[in-house]
């Protein structure tokens, strides 16, 4: 029970940045998108894996967290994103993993005026070339 409750809350946090002329709000799912958007450039990247807790909500609770492996943990408008990733055999992990930190953090906080502490990198395994 305490699970789907976390998930629920996972599903609904946004960033809420005040303005003088009011509240701008982002919904995870926006910077989940950039995040994805940014991996997918990146060559010797397979796909990105989601996490035992997309798979629990998508087949017990039947929504899709639209997460893709990729979590965000904040602390008021500084966030932390973690992404987990396939990668094809024979690329340089750290070479690989110091590309998406710099693309995801430059973009994230360039559209969204979030501050990123941190962009932490999973490599959870290896796939053949296509």
């Amino acid at each position: 029970m305490k699970q789907i409750q976390r998930l629920k809350k996972e599903m609904i946090l946004m960033s809420n940045i005040d303005t003088s002329s009011g509240n701008i709000m982002i919904e995870d799912q926006v910077i989940v998108g950039y995040v994805t958007e940014e991996v997918q450039k990146i060559e010797g990247v397979s796909r990105m894996l989601s996490s035992i807790s997309d798979s629990f909500s998508k087949n017990i609770l039947g929504r899709d967290s639209g997460m893709n492996g990729v979590r965000i943990t904040r602390d008021g408008n500084n966030i932390t994103i973690n992404i987990h990733i396939i990668v094809y055999y024979g690329i340089n992990i750290p070479k690989i993993s110091y590309e998406i930190q710099g693309a995801v953090k430059q973009t994230v906080e360039e559209y969204t005026g979030l501050t990123v502490d941190a962009v932490n990198i999973g490599i959870e395994g290896i796939d053949r070339e296509k």
